[in-house]
């Protein structure tokens, strides 16, 4: 486990920097899944109190990224095939929601602009981007669109789900070698579809891009693989 990838930080940083520091650990594959995190090594290692990275540890339970078993310590989550098909599940509901709302706004087209920009940015990072950058500007691009719905609850609810799809969207995309290829015209199809007000045709895209058939199963393959190097 790849203590070394992280360094200490100030006295005085909040637990919500400190679970920054964690989670990206986590994603970019340094703290690999099942790996068990103590208080103890982090704190030594952040050069912190146990106090603030307890709760930052916390958080990140509630996230979904940790997990604790009780008398045995906290490790980093191992999503299965039915975890992606589920958090997918959840985020067809938000989303499709999120695009209803926002196709029947008559002022948005500054919102749809900025998705339109969100996708140049899916290109660039697909073009000359690492793992990362991908995973990054596809998550960018949902964000705003859930955003876009101006519901409180729904970017909250989307929040929740962020840590989670982005291990997914990591996976995803390192192990399907045609997201590169699709990726963007799958996403501009998706706002025309809003620009249009079409929902049947939104509604089936999304569908299509969270491959979930007609009875909302999700019908990818997210067998696990041995991995040589981090996730991402």
């Amino acid at each position: 486990m790849a203590f070394e990838s992280i360094s200490p930080i100030s006295l005085s940083t909040a637990p919500g920097r400190i679970a920054d520091v964690i989670r990206s650990s986590i994603l970019d594959g340094s703290f690999p899944p099942g790996s068990q995190l103590t208080e103890m090594q982090l704190a030594d290692r952040l050069s912190v109190s146990r106090g603030p990275v307890r709760e930052a540890m916390q958080r990140l339970v509630q996230e979904g990224l940790l997990w604790t078993k009780p008398h045995h310590g906290t490790f980093v989550v191992e999503l299965g095939g039915k975890d992606f098909a589920d958090i997918y599940l959840a985020r067809r509901a938000v989303e499709g929601t999120a695009a209803v709302r926002l196709m029947s706004f008559a002022d948005k087209e500054a919102a749809l602009a900025e998705l339109e920009a969100a996708i140049d940015g899916i290109g660039t990072a697909i073009a000359g981007g690492t793992w990362l950058d991908m995973v990054n500007a596809d998550a960018r691009f949902h964000e705003l669109l859930v955003d876009a719905a101006r519901s409180t609850r729904l970017t909250r609810m989307f929040r929740t789900l962020t840590a989670e799809t982005r291990l997914c969207m990591a996976a995803f995309v390192e192990g399907n070698p045609n997201w590169p290829v699709t990726a963007v015209q799958e996403h501009r199809e998706l706002v025309e579809a809003v620009r249009r007000r079409d929902r049947a045709e939104m509604q089936t895209l999304i569908d299509k891009h969270f491959n979930l058939d007609q009875t909302l199963a999700y019908r990818g393959d997210f067998a696990r693989k041995e991995r040589t190097q981090p996730l991402l």
